[in-house]
């Protein structure tokens, strides 16, 4: 029995699931990114196989009109891979053989100053005007991504290519900024505990050394070095105490952390006042003010950690003999209660006030060193205030003092 040859509509449902199963077996051993690109280009090609097909004249009216009710169906299906691209934060554009553009979504346009209205066909050169990218793309070697700059400014990119068929290649744009700068603080962080602890015990080291290796101390000298050993190997617990502290409130879950309770201020501010004075050790004049007796809602411990450390922050930058004013006030225009720390201190530049909540950032190391800070205080006070739904308000004139702020909002306030 002779084999019949398959018809129209039967090699066209078979090219059909070729594709599909292409597909598929691209989304295995890839993402679903460069999955939906290669498909996108095997439909392309399925299209152009069945206008031959039409255009050549070798069907009848009927296989005909079935053939083209299968393209508008496939192309139906083009036009949802499209879709789908569009929607990716990826940059993905399509080149033709002789480096002419075919497609490229809205991610691609902002990140190169691609107009696919206007650039369409247009060759690769006229349209990109990196010199960097126009090599990268002309040698065909796309084995390692290169990094470049984006159309928009001081964003970074990283941008690969993959070859799709004889005719086509694919470039994919992905914007690096927030992962560079996220790497930058990890670094700097790291860099940051490093020093922090090694000043500590370089010290603690090198007077235990003197004390076993060198000639026998006096009482005095060693409890002068012990003394001061004290003092480092306490600057050293207090930072691992903040770094712990600040590590709990970013890991906190928003589903996991316990319902927030009423917080009654009136009885918090004046015991913050009683550690700030503790803290003073009688140098400063701490005094209070208290106009409202409006609770809040939120987590009493993370509120009265944040609180303190406005307070002893305060108490490390006034010099002797200054004042320190705690309040806690209602604002009838705002609706929102505040909590504030003023003082008549040293007071901070206006170009230090923005990176303030970095972590470590210190505005004078020397002088916070000397006064044992540990440059974490404020990052704590700002994650509190995020995670308790607060805002913090950072004022300050040099020279003339500072005043720091947690702004509750009325949703917040219990009368």
């Amino acid at each position: 029995m002779p084999i019949k040859f398959l018809t129209p509509r039967q090699q066209t449902l078979l090219a059909l699931a070729a594709v599909l199963i292409f597909g598929l077996f691209i989304y295995s051993i890839t993402s679903l990114q460069t999955a939906l690109i290669y498909t996108l280009v095997a439909m392309l090609a399925l299209v152009c196989w069945i206008c031959l097909k039409l255009t050549d004249g070798w069907l009848n009216a009927n296989e005909a009109d079935q053939l083209r009710h299968d393209q508008s169906k496939i192309t139906a299906r083009i036009d949802r891979y499209r879709l789908s691209l569009s929607a990716l934060p990826e940059g993905v554009v399509l080149f033709r053989k002789g480096h002419t553009i075919e497609w490229c979504n809205p991610a691609a346009e902002t990140h190169l100053g691609i107009k696919l209205t206007v650039h369409l066909g247009l060759p690769l050169k006229s349209v990109i005007e990196d010199p960097r990218i126009v090599d990268y793309l002309e040698k065909g070697d796309y084995s390692k991504p290169i990094k470049v700059r984006s159309k928009e400014v001081g964003r970074e990119l990283l941008l690969s290519a993959v070859v799709a068929d004889n005719t086509h290649f694919i470039i994919v744009t992905h914007d690096i900024t927030e992962q560079h700068r996220i790497d930058s603080m990890r670094k700097d962080f790291v860099a940051n505990v490093s020093h922090e602890l090694r000043t500590p015990l370089t010290v603690v080291t090198g007077f235990l050394d003197m004390i076993i290796n060198g000639p026998k101390l006096d009482e005095k000298t060693l409890r002068e070095q012990l003394k001061l050993m004290q003092e480092e190997a306490s600057r050293m617990q207090n930072l691992v105490n903040d770094l712990l502290a600040l590590s709990r409130l970013e890991n906190k879950d928003d589903n996991d952390a316990d319902d927030p309770e009423i917080v009654s201020m009136t009885r918090m501010v004046p015991g913050i006042a009683e550690d700030g004075i503790a803290v003073s050790q009688g140098r400063h004049l701490i005094d209070t003010r208290i106009t409202t007796d409006k609770a809040v809602l939120g987590h009493v411990d993370e509120i009265r950690s944040a609180c303190l450390n406005l307070v002893t922050n305060a108490v490390r930058y006034t010099p002797d003999g200054g004042k320190i004013v705690i309040s806690w006030n209602y604002d009838p225009v705002e609706k929102a209660c505040v909590y504030s720390v003023k003082d008549n201190g040293i007071g901070i530049a206006k170009e230090d006030i923005p990176r303030l909540t970095e972590r470590f950032y210190r505005v004078d190391k020397s002088r916070s060193r000397e006064k044992g800070g540990t440059g974490l205080g404020l990052a704590i006070v700002k994650h509190v205030a995020i995670r308790n739904g607060c805002k913090l308000k950072i004022e300050s004139e040099l020279g003339k003092g500072s005043t720091f702020s947690l702004i509750f909002p009325s949703e917040l306030i219990v009368d």
